[in-house]
């Protein structure tokens, strides 16, 4: 890889945090590239590569045959996944690996007070684009990015922001990054565990001050956030989780996840043999059935019902296969030298993105980002050829 290849992942990746048509841009221009790779060079590589290539050829393909308006949008959400076919040599992954945690950290200080004079000013915690889901999604990352330099750097500096940052997470209301956070918090610190970068007691520590964090998050939840009182009320027993209480906690994701299962269950009825292999087209709640939720673009409740309807089952063993690769990946990673660290920070954004898409969809506007960085993340981790 030339030296202008990493000047690329370098532009993707500030971009995404400056503004989403300079980073769509970009992709546009990286994805020329990753398909000239993939074309020319046949560069299909990578673990994830067949969960890529299968989710992106059900969202085009249903699309076009069953929703042709959108097809433009199919693009974005399918084709742009070609990221992850960018060829990048392993010289210029270590280049950049070593440089992307310090410009989390850099974008994250900068980042800080935007999102708050947004959350007093104007009661929403949104960062330079974008809304609360960016600001939860940016400082998850940013707050298991601290965690790692300083296991790493037994710098004290990075072990408050790690603590600031994950109070930026609760600020955002978004329960689908606290999961993340708490997931991904785990998964990360297991790996310290198992490479025997930090002991047992070390371990217990930590868990004593992320759950204290986590009990003072919720705490500030439980006063601000609807949903969050009446979860309480039921573990309480001063409520009864009917359909109507959990609907609401759900954020009426209950009734559309029974307006999805009713699609399924009709194509399943009518034998529609091709909807059921790749679905009815991205945004396909613009034109099919609402009986129990109000009418959305799409059927946002539990990944798998919403991305059959669009995708299929193609769509959805693709994605399947994403999360199966990459947890198998990070279960078994081991860090055994100093860019260890470096390279785990980088295979942390997919992670955090596959299990915030639980309740919602697995689409996102940065997704081809999160996949090139998991890219860099394994060539770097690769063995050199002899």
């Amino acid at each position: 890889m030339k030296e202008y290849k990493l000047w690329l992942l370098i532009s993707l990746t500030l971009s995404a945090f400056v503004s989403i048509s300079i980073f769509e841009g970009f992709v546009i221009l990286t994805l020329l590239l990753a398909l000239y790779n993939l074309i020319f060079k046949r560069n299909f590589t990578g673990s994830l590569r067949i969960g890529v290539s299968l989710y992106t050829f059900s969202t085009l393909l249903s699309t076009a045959l069953y929703y042709p308006p959108r097809f433009l949008k199919s693009v974005e959400e399918g084709l742009f996944q070609f990221l992850y076919f960018l060829k990048i040599d392993k010289e210029n992954a270590n280049k950049f690996s070593r440089l992307f945690p310090y410009l989390m950290i850099i974008i994250g200080l900068v980042l800080l007070p935007v999102v708050l004079y947004n959350f007093y000013e104007r009661k929403d915690p949104k960062p330079l684009w974008g809304g609360s889901f960016e600001t939860g999604f940016f400082f998850t990352l940013f707050s298991l990015t601290s965690l790692t330099l300083f296991i790493q750097k037994r710098r004290f500096s990075f072990f408050l922001l790690f603590l600031l940052f994950i109070g930026i997470v609760f600020l955002s209301h978004r329960r689908s990054m606290i999961l993340a956070l708490l997931v991904m918090f785990y998964i990360t610190l297991i790996i310290l565990l198992r490479s025997k970068i930090i002991s047992k007691k070390v371990f217990i520590a930590f868990n004593v001050v992320f759950l204290f964090s986590f009990i003072g998050g919720y705490t500030y939840l439980s006063m601000t956030d609807h949903r969050f009182r009446l979860l309480n009320e039921i573990f309480l027993g001063k409520r009864k989780p009917d359909y109507n209480t959990l609907n609401a906690i759900s954020s009426a994701r209950l009734g559309i996840l029974r307006d999805g299962i009713e699609i399924i269950k009709e194509d399943i009825k009518e034998k529609r043999v091709l909807n059921l292999l790749i679905g009815h087209g991205v945004r396909a709640g613009e034109y099919m059935k609402h009986k129990y939720g109000a009418k959305v673009h799409r059927y946002e409740s539990i990944f798998v019902v919403s991305e059959f309807i669009e995708r299929g089952f193609l769509g959805v063993l693709g994605i399947l296969l994403i999360y199966f690769n990459y947890f198998r990946y990070m279960l078994s990673f081991r860090i055994r030298r100093e860019e260890d660290y470096y390279t785990l920070i980088l295979a942390i954004p997919l992670g955090i993105h596959l299990v915030q898409t639980i309740f919602t969809f697995f689409w996102d506007a940065l997704l081809p980002l999160y996949l090139v960085l998991f890219r860099v993340s394994e060539v770097s981790r690769e063995e050199p050829q002899r």
